[in-house]
C-alpha cells in the first residue's frame, strides 16, 4: 500500500499536479488497492502558489514547507521563486505521504494529544515530528523519520 501510495503522488507530480490535501481521510484502500481521493485543494503545479489553508483539522498532515509559502503569496514571485515554491509544494505532498507512513505504523492520528491550532503549525514549521514507533522495522521507520 505505501509502494501504491507513493507511486499515486509520483504520477500526479508528474503530470503536473499536486494534491495538497494527503491525510487518512483522503486515502481510499478496497481490495488491496489504494484509491486518491478530494482533489479539492490539488492544483495545476504552477498554480498552487495561490493557496490557503483554513483545515485546521488536517494541520499534522501538511507540509512546513506550505506553512512559508503561504506567508510569501502576498508579492509578486519572479520565475526561479515560483520553481521554488513548487519544489516545495512537491515536497508537502511526499512529507504527507510520510505522515501517512506513521499512522499506520501507529494506528492513530499524528498530535493526537495535541489542539490543532496556528501553534501546531509552527511546531511543524520548526521541525517538530512524531517519534518513531516502536518495534517498526528500521527499513519503515526510515520513510516516515527522515528530513
Amino acid at each position: 500500500l505505501a509502494f501504491q501510495l507513493s507511486s499515486a503522488i509520483n504520477c500526479l507530480h508528474e503530470n503536473g499536479m499536486v494534491h495538497l490535501d494527503l491525510h487518512s481521510n483522503n486515502i481510499l484502500v478496497h481490495q488491496n488497492s489504494i484509491k486518491l481521493a478530494d482533489f479539492g485543494l490539488s492544483r495545476r503545479i504552477r498554480d498552487a502558489g495561490q493557496i490557503s489553508l483554513n483545515k485546521f483539522d488536517t494541520m499534522p498532515y501538511i507540509g512546513p514547507e506550505v506553512f512559508g509559502i503561504i506567508r510569501e503569496n502576498s508579492r509578486y514571485l519572479n520565475t526561479s521563486e515560483e520553481d521554488k515554491q513548487i519544489e516545495k509544494l512537491k515536497k508537502s505532498d511526499i512529507y504527507s505521504i510520510g505522515v501517512l507512513f506513521w499512522e499506520l505504523s501507529s494506528g492513530k492520528k499524528p498530535f493526537a494529544d495535541i489542539t490543532y491550532d496556528l501553534s501546531l503549525a509552527e511546531r511543524i514549521a520548526q521541525g517538530s515530528r512524531e517519534k518513531i514507533v516502536e518495534g517498526t522495522p528500521e527499513g519503515y521507520s526510515v520513510l516516515y523519520s527522515s528530513k
